[in-house]
C-alpha cells in the first residue's frame, strides 16, 4: 500500500465525475475507494449476465438524503489515460435500504471518502476493463 488520500466531495458533486478528475490531478495510478455520506440523487444498477446489461434504478432523496452507508469500489487509470471507476453503494431512506453498483450519484450535503492508492497494478488483474 503506498497512500491513503482523504476527500471531500463537495455538495451538488456527480460522484464519478469528481472522482475522476480527482484522481488524474493528482497522478494517481489505481486502488481502493471506500467511503460514507449523502446523495440526492442515485442510480443503481444490478447487472444481467445474459443481456450484459444494467437494469437502473433511480433514487431520488426528496426533501431528505439518501445515506450512503457504504461505499466501497475500486480505480484504475489505463493506458490511455482514462479513468475506470467500480462502485458499489449501499444506501438508506427513512424506509428501506438498497444497494448494487452506483452508476451515477449526485452529493448531498458531502460524501466521504478515503482512496488508497496501491503499489500493485490493477490492470493485470482486472484486465476486463
Amino acid at each position: 500500500m503506498k497512500n491513503i488520500i482523504p476527500v471531500k466531495m463537495p455538495e451538488r458533486s456527480v460522484v464519478h465525475d469528481f472522482l475522476k478528475e480527482f484522481i488524474l490531478t493528482h497522478n494517481l495510478r489505481n486502488g481502493v475507494i471506500i467511503g460514507i455520506g449523502g446523495l440526492e440523487y442515485a442510480e443503481i444498477g444490478y447487472y444481467n449476465p445474459s443481456t450484459r446489461t444494467y437494469s437502473i434504478r433511480k433514487l431520488n432523496a426528496g426533501e431528505t438524503t439518501l445515506e450512503v452507508t457504504s461505499l466501497l469500489g475500486n480505480y484504475i487509470v489505463k493506458q490511455d489515460g482514462s479513468v475506470s471507476i467500480h462502485l458499489h453503494a449501499t444506501l438508506a431512506t427513512q424506509d428501506n435500504v438498497v444497494g448494487g453498483h452506483l452508476v451515477k450519484g449526485i452529493v448531498l450535503p458531502f460524501l466521504e471518502v478515503f482512496l488508497i492508492e496501491l503499489d500493485e497494478d490493477l490492470l493485470r488483474v482486472f484486465n476486463h476493463r
